[in-house]
């Protein structure tokens, strides 16, 4: 409710308007009286309003100096300037300084409160501009870190971009100013570990990296982590790593691998991901917790030439339950893998890592139960043997996850419900702040699966919840009061919204439904 202040020096015509103005019904609220110009300039620097109702013939400081004045200090209040016939000229000055609203003496209080409704609507308006930029810029501000690390992922995993979206994105994330050269630093865990692990370490990682190298980018990617640092010197990288390890070993009694690339511009980030997803399978042949730089290397004739996969798209398949996704997947891995003709014991080793990969998408107990089936790996004749077996697996935890994954959907849909219920009363309650501020969701993501549970939107579930429970305080208490019932559902300080959102799904208004029922 907007405050409102009149200025008037004749004492009859400054009371007429605060007595008979109706000023709720404009969304105001009468907050101060003045005789003159001064004394108004002295409330407003203690208290100002949001709308003046002023004349302009007074003694001292009269209505064009007030206006002059105030506009100021205080540029966002809003005036009407009362006048006679004769002072038209005198009043264009105020115009100038933003004055919309100019009424002629002798005014109705008609006239005044149409005049006060115009200014109402205007500052409502700008309120929800206000409102709306300012959350257009909050959501950019959250959006464009997460965009950025998008695009960098995308684009170290080979994604393709043409010249123009390239220039595009680097002048969007302010990458045409880091100067380079680049390097991507990428870490495995040696053991099993629960995935928060990953988010531990890369923590660690930025940490201990962070006062010797300008991070750019902080990711997991399929397991690994990335790091891609600008500037760095690969004896300094090595030497930041091992200090890692020695926490991570104190923390954990694990250990991890760090492959290490070579210095290149943001343009060849994809050539130097393949170096550090090579230098990560070197674990196979230097053993656990080593550190592996571009320059250890080697070309071997066994070791695969443009064969890569990260897997990333299969772990997502296998975790969300999509079989289709899974079988197609493989499908195409093994046709890529026959291709090669690669040494067996390096088809062998592909083919274990892709197992290992897969099977930490399941409980801890199928996991370990999976470790058995390994001298497969090294007993299998043919590769035949091994696809049919990994194929079969992969289905399987893919099938269970789905079920995991169906349970879990309902648990959380009820989780949202109970959280709704016991929170009626907050206007601000939405899916969308449940989701981010509750649940850490994806507020889309929640609303379908919401859908998808209980066959409405979760807007209509909780208007529904709303009136149930309105319907239920009215009927238990004669004694309740409209006013609130409604801040108990949610409606804050707006009951008359509450009458009609209540009337249109009764039929009746609450003072209607409760004298209805009570009479009968």
């Amino acid at each position: 409710m907007y405050e409102v202040m009149v200025v008037d020096d004749e004492i009859n015509i400054l009371e007429g308007i605060a007595t008979m103005v109706d000023w709720q019904s404009c969304g105001t609220c009468l907050a101060s009286k003045a005789y003159n110009g001064q004394m108004a300039f002295d409330i407003i620097q203690q208290t100002p309003p949001d709308i003046i109702v002023t004349d302009i013939k007074m003694p001292g400081l009269n209505g064009i100096e007030l206006i002059e004045k105030v506009h100021s200090y205080f540029p966002n209040i809003r005036f009407i300037v009362l006048s006679g016939y004769d002072e038209f000229t005198f009043a264009k000055t105020a115009m100038k300084c933003g004055v919309k609203h100019y009424l002629l003496k002798p005014s109705n209080e008609k006239k005044i409160e149409e005049a006060i409704q115009e200014v109402v609507a205007d500052l409502d308006m700008n309120s929800e501009n206000e409102a709306f930029i300012e959350s257009i810029r909050t959501k950019l501000n959250k959006v464009i870190p997460k965009a950025k690390e998008q695009f960098l992922r995308e684009f170290i995993i080979n994604r393709k971009y043409n010249i123009k979206e390239w220039t595009y994105y680097q002048e969007l994330f302010g990458l045409e100013k880091e100067s380079g050269p680049f390097r991507l630093i990428g870490c495995v865990i040696d053991n099993d570990f629960e995935y928060e692990h990953l988010f531990t370490l890369k923590e660690i990682m930025n940490k201990q990296l962070a006062d010797s190298q300008n991070i750019l980018l902080s990711t997991i990617i399929s397991e690994r982590i990335v790091l891609l640092v600008e500037n760095s010197e690969v004896e300094e990288v090595i030497e930041q790593v091992k200090i890692v390890k020695k926490e991570w070993k104190s923390l954990t009694e694990d250990s991890f691998t760090t492959a290490v690339s070579g210095k290149s511009d943001l343009a060849n980030l994809h050539l130097l991901y393949q170096e550090i997803l090579e230098g990560l399978t070197y674990r196979f042949y230097l053993g656990r917790g080593g550190i592996v730089t571009s320059e250890d290397i080697q070309n071997e004739d066994n070791r695969p030439k443009g064969f890569s996969f990260d897997h990333e798209n299969l772990l997502l398949a296998i975790r969300s339950g999509n079989k289709k996704e899974t079988a197609a997947y493989l499908e195409h891995f093994f046709e890529e893998l026959k291709k090669t003709r690669l040494d067996i014991q390096v088809v062998r080793t592909h083919c274990l890592e892709l197992f290992m990969s897969f099977i930490r998408q399941t409980r801890t107990e199928v996991m370990e139960e999976m470790f058995q089936y390994v001298h497969r790996f090294h007993t299998s004749s043919t590769l035949q043997d091994i696809e049919t077996f990994i194929k079969q697996i992969a289905i399987e935890i893919a099938e269970v996850n789905y079920d995991a994954k169906r349970e879990t959907q309902n648990q959380l849909v009820n989780q949202v419900i109970d959280y709704a219920k016991k929170h009626l009363e907050e206007e601000s309650l939405s899916l969308s702040s449940i989701a981010s501020d509750v649940f850490y969701m994806n507020s889309d993501y929640l609303g379908k699966l919401f859908k998808k549970e209980t066959g409405q939107k979760f807007s209509t579930y909780l208007m529904e919840e709303r009136m149930k429970t309105a319907i239920t305080m009215i009927e238990q208490s004669e004694e309740v009061k409209m006013f609130e019932v409604a801040e108990s559902v949610g409606f804050g300080n707006n009951p008359r919204y509450f009458s009609q959102v209540f009337k249109k799904h009764t039929g009746s208004t609450p003072t209607d439904y409760k004298k209805a029922l009570y009479l009968n």
